[in-house]
């Protein structure tokens, strides 16, 4: 059954959405501003609708494996300190639907910048036309339908060149100021950014609010859909960790080279754009972020989360955001 279903799907975007080019910057970096006011954006995301995105209601916790470096996808519930700047982003489809993915904000001079995963922000429909996700949503340390690090809506997403293909598809993001006037990042905090990580950097951690679970690295999973982590419903963060120096490969769609990191994990849709990091404390919540999730694949008979390296592109885009966003 397994094998079938290997052949039927590699791999999959993990918000199952797929994306085309926008306009270009002269500096080679995409920019998008979003039109909505700020105000409208808060009045649609009631506390309603964010209990009810892709929510499955109540499930047992699993219990957290003995050793956090070794986790193939655990909630992470009295596990370490909170990751600092990680939470949860919500948005709207082209289509109309409420969804979700994991960002992370990071260290920039402005403290207003996340990162995340271009396919959750892109799409292309029916027509054959690009189309952006809208009223977009980030809720630090978002648990069970709420907020405690506030509410920030989204000014613009900047992305470097091939971000709209799943070989560079990390995105970054400015969110404005909350209702107190306070920046994401002096509330929530920063994580550390790098875009030369090589492969064999580790050990490694992700995070993601997955809204179920990736169990067999294909969309959907195959009845009864409970195969790995019952808990996954998008109201809780949940990470995957392992000790290994040498990961995974991960081979984007109609390609045979391996240009992304992968891990035993079975997080899926909803962690797409939650951070690959290395050198994380479990005692103070912080680390260096070096990839952003991606997809799922079947490797060695399991499921594992790919992520996309940050790379010298994505610093361009990182810097040009980070040095713009002092003059908004």
């Amino acid at each position: 059954m397994l094998a079938k279903l290997q052949q039927i799907s590699r791999a999959v975007s993990l918000a199952g959405i797929c994306c085309y080019a926008p306009g270009v910057l002269a500096a080679g970096v995409f920019e998008h501003v979003y039109a909505e006011a700020p105000d409208a954006v808060l009045a649609y995301w009631t506390d309603e609708k964010l209990l009810a995105v892709n929510d499955k209601g109540d499930a047992p916790l699993k219990p957290p494996v003995p050793d956090p470096l070794n986790s193939d996808g655990d909630a992470w519930e009295g596990t370490g300190a909170w990751p600092a700047g990680v939470g949860r982003l919500f948005f709207v489809r082209p289509g109309g639907q409420d969804a979700s993915c994991t960002a992370t904000v990071v260290e920039s001079a402005s403290r207003d910048v996340l990162v995340t995963a271009m396919h959750c922000l892109h799409a292309l429909s029916a027509q054959g036309a690009g189309e952006w996700s809208s009223h977009l949503l980030f809720l630090p340390a978002f648990r069970d339908g709420t907020g405690p690090q506030g509410r920030y809506t989204i000014r613009r997403l900047v992305a470097p060149p091939g971000a709209l293909e799943f070989e560079r598809d990390g995105a970054f993001l400015q969110a404005r100021a909350n209702s107190d006037g306070d920046s994401v990042g002096d509330i929530a905090g920063q994580q550390a950014i790098r875009f030369d990580a090589p492969p064999t950097a580790g050990p490694r951690i992700t995070f993601g609010y997955p809204v179920w679970a990736n169990a067999y690295g294909i969309l959907p999973p195959p009845p009864p859909y409970e195969l790995a982590n019952p808990e996954y419903s998008g109201q809780r963060l949940a990470y995957c960790a392992t000790q290994r120096t040498v990961l995974n490969g991960c081979k984007a769609f109609g390609s045979d080279v391996d240009r992304e990191w992968g891990m035993p994990c079975v997080q899926g849709p909803g962690s797409s754009g939650g951070p690959a990091m290395i050198d994380f404390d479990f005692g103070t919540g912080r680390g260096t972020v070096v990839g952003t999730n991606n997809m799922g694949v079947i490797v060695d008979e399991r499921a594992n989360l790919c992520a996309n390296a940050l790379d010298d592109a994505g610093r361009e885009a990182f810097e040009y955001i980070s040095r713009t966003s002092l003059a908004h």
